[in-house]
């Protein structure tokens, strides 16, 4: 897992880079909760990292994620009774339809003053949201940010973003096989029965 925190920390920096070169445009703060709204994909790798910063909370703030995270896949699985504890399988349109059935749901993180409660802990997805974000060669891949976010793709400071998926494509690999790209969403990386 060291391979995958060593290239989280490098999108981190790039995040704060982004931060300081524009801090009137790009106001994040501890408890501003505009990213966490909606249910998005995340990898395998970012499953066990959830898993393991889920495992250092307190009984009671766990029971209260994993409760979340159930009734969220309750509702969802109401729509789409063959959902599993994956999207494997699903075509990339599946789980766009999936992950936009409920709308701006909060994620199951969130705690009571909208703070990420496993924040040391999150996904690639939400180390990279909030702010456009641009490849190199100069094609955005996120148009815009959420919308307290001012900076314009224009604006944004390059990512290597091809890099980027290869080194994530690479340590997958390594790590789960053949089911490296096996996507997810947060509820079902954070269910009770995701243990």
């Amino acid at each position: 897992m060291d391979d995958y925190l060593a290239l989280l920390h490098r999108v981190d920096a790039w995040y704060r880079r982004v931060q300081r070169a524009h801090p009137d445009k790009v106001t994040c703060t501890r408890g501003c909760r505009e990213c966490c709204l909606g249910l998005f994909d995340i990898t395998l790798a970012d499953r066990a990292l959830l898993r393991a910063g889920l495992a250092t909370l307190d009984p009671a703030t766990r029971r209260d994620i994993e409760e979340r995270s159930d009734a969220l896949l309750a509702q969802l699985r109401q729509w789409f009774p063959d959902l599993g504890d994956t999207l494997a399988g699903m075509t990339d349109d599946g789980i766009d339809e999936v992950s936009e059935w409920l709308g701006p749901v909060e994620c199951p993180a969130l705690g009571r003053e909208n703070e990420c409660r496993l924040y040391a802990h999150r996904p690639l997805t939400c180390r990279l949201h909030g702010v456009p974000v641009v490849d190199r060669r100069g094609e955005a891949m996120h148009e815009e940010g959420c919308r307290k976010c001012r900076l314009t793709a224009a604006e944004a400071p390059r990512m290597d973003c091809d890099r980027l998926c290869r080194a994530e494509g690479a340590i997958l690999e390594r790590r789960f096989g053949r089911r490296g790209d096996t996507p997810l969403l947060i509820p079902q990386a954070l269910a009770s029965r995701g243990r």
